[in-house]
């Protein structure tokens, strides 16, 4: 990992059992993640949260918004104000469901769906340089255990 996305070590400091803990350790990888992430989107203008809705949308159209939050593991309540800001810059539409007055549904633009071609270069290199660490190999047990303890598989 480089050095600007490693975490600062207190030298001979005895952390207890926080290095057994799964939880400990994938929140200090999802800080990690996070800093990769922010640092190779910047010029995009997406966050993470807005990736991922991005991401579902283009290749599930037509999908409410509970149904967008609950697939990339978010609360409704706090997809609202990223959907507005990507509706505000013109990467997604959202219009009443003619099945279903009482729902909105979303889909992207052509404007967001060439933003999200930009954005998977982006992501593979975030990945590569996240995982960097593991082998093929390593990586691809990784991620089924994470989809597992996700309840994702």
């Amino acid at each position: 990992m480089p050095s600007d996305t490693t975490l600062t070590r207190v030298p001979d400091a005895d952390q207890g059992r926080l290095p057994d803990l799964i939880g400990f350790n994938l929140r200090i990888c999802y800080g990690i993640a996070a800093q990769i992430f922010a640092r190779a989107f910047e010029s995009l203008g997406l966050a993470p949260i807005q990736f991922a809705a991005l991401e579902f949308v283009a290749n599930t159209p037509d999908r409410a918004q509970t149904e967008i939050a609950d697939e990339i593991g978010t609360a409704p309540s706090v997809l609202v104000g990223p959907l507005e800001k990507l509706e505000r810059r013109g990467l997604i539409t959202r219009r009443r469901d003619a099945d279903d007055r009482r729902r909105f549904v979303v889909r992207t633009t052509p404007k967001g769906d060439a933003l999200l071609a930009d954005a998977h270069a982006r992501i593979d290199e975030v990945e590569a340089e996240l995982t960097s660490a593991l082998g093929p190999a390593e990586r691809e047990t990784l991620l089924r255990l994470l989809r597992r303890v996700a309840g994702r598989t």
